[in-house]
């Protein structure tokens, strides 16, 4: 049998997985390493998903989306927030309010996720690329500052890997003196502060992602939120237009949230995880589909977030501080290590609170390249999360995006605790 068929064997892999797990198991090293995916999920959670299951006439009730809208933009100190079904919906939704029309420029950091470009050229607006800095990994005010032109209509401003912007107040600064419209990205930075305030309420508008890699994890969803009456006001109009997914696709999300538990998060993952894939797999949902890779907007793009997984948010909403507090913990182990390896930890800007949704480091390009060390050495997988086909081609211009492209890596910063809402 060749390589690939035996790769292609479901059962071959799954045995291999469990073979090496008793392995590591007889070495009296832990059997599995922490994931990426979903490790905010627990039992809890997944009591809500089987009720939800059982309950088809309560999938779309809108007074338990209004719940989690109200619920979150109380915690986020922002007056008001609506809730889509992707990140990347919730920022189309922010382009709508803020009136940015085709052929208008908006400037964004060269280094960032597919959905961000994609949400902006589906509306075909021109995009401008920024490089970045390498401190915090956020636009470089500097370049920033080159880029603007008088068809810029808004910066989108992240905030990645948890941290907060090293240059936050001087590109806020720069744009209120430009009449330019900041778009802040929270997609990676939900619950972060800077100046005792969450970030998201600085710029005009703001969007949030409660996707599986998230957080705060509700498998699929986004928020988009502002303190701007005007701008509530289109995104109203925005979201009344927006139909809920249909009764198959909610099942499907409510499965992947018991699906995620076992394969992810329960102490017996490295057991269970392999039987539930072989089992369910078919049903995973897709964090992106092969069409918006390729730059094809989904014929089913834009959709709200139904209440059933409205309920899940809620939940989360509950414990997430908690989770934020073990993440920022699990980052001095980090900030250890990387003392200790002649590595430059990542900065946290004075005066902020970061959330660290995972420890980025700079690397050796050859330590980016192959990451069986990370198991070996430190217990962690080695992440990549802008990887193939998720962040933007050699943008000329943009040297320390070369740079982050070639050498930055991710270290998980859950670690398997649970936190009961």
């Amino acid at each position: 049998m060749k390589i690939r068929q035996l790769k292609d064997n479901k059962i071959i892999v799954l045995l291999y997985h469990q073979f090496r797990s008793l392995m590591r198991i007889a070495k009296r090293q832990t059997p599995a390493v922490p994931s990426f995916l979903s490790m905010t999920l627990d039992y809890d959670d997944v009591s809500i998903a089987k009720q939800m299951l059982s309950k088809q006439p309560n999938w779309y009730d809108e007074k338990i989306v209004k719940k989690f809208e109200n619920t979150f933009a109380r915690w986020n100190g922002s007056k008001y927030a609506f809730a889509f079904i992707q990140g990347r919906v919730a920022l189309s939704a922010a382009i709508y309010a803020l009136q940015i029309k085709p052929e208008d420029e908006v400037i964004i950091p060269a280094y960032t996720c597919i959905s961000v470009m994609n949400s902006l050229a589906f509306d075909k607006i021109n995009i401008v690329y920024c490089d970045i800095e390498l401190d915090t990994f956020g636009l470089d005010v500097n370049r920033l500052k080159e880029k603007i032109t008088n068809k810029t209509k808004a910066i989108i401003l992240h905030h990645l890997y948890g941290l907060v912007c090293r240059d936050y107040e001087a590109i806020i600064s720069l744009a209120k003196k430009c009449n330019i419209r900041v778009i802040e990205d929270c997609t990676h930075s939900t619950g972060a502060k800077y100046n005792g305030i969450r970030v998201g309420n600085r710029g005009d508008i703001s969007f949030y992602s409660s996707g599986a890699s998230k957080v705060f994890n509700t498998i699929a969803g986004g928020i988009v939120a502002t303190n701007d009456a005007s701008l509530a006001a289109g995104l109203e109009q925005y979201y009344d237009k927006t139909p809920f997914p249909d009764l198959a696709s909610v099942k499907k999300h409510l499965r992947n949230i018991i699906l995620d538990y076992y394969q992810y998060k329960h102490h017996l993952s490295w057991l269970w995880g392999d039987f539930v894939e072989l089992l369910f797999g078919r049903a995973r949902v897709a964090m992106s589909t092969e069409d918006e890779k390729n730059g094809v907007k989904p014929s089913l793009y834009r959709q709200r977030m139904p209440a059933a997984l409205a309920l899940i948010g809620l939940n989360q909403l509950k414990k997430i501080d908690k989770y934020n507090q073990i993440r920022r913990k699990n980052a001095n182990r980090w900030d250890l290590w990387a003392k200790n390896n002649g590595y430059k930890k990542p900065l946290i800007v004075k005066g902020s609170v970061p959330v660290f949704l995972m420890y980025p480091l700079l690397v050796e390009p050859k330590k980016k390249q192959i990451r069986s060390w990370g198991p070996k050495k430190l217990g962690v997988e080695i992440g990549i999360v802008f990887g193939e086909n998720c962040y933007t081609k050699k943008i000329k211009g943009c040297p320390n995006t070369d740079t982050v492209i070639n050498q930055v890596i991710n270290l998980p910063t859950l670690l398997g605790e649970s936190v009961s809402s």
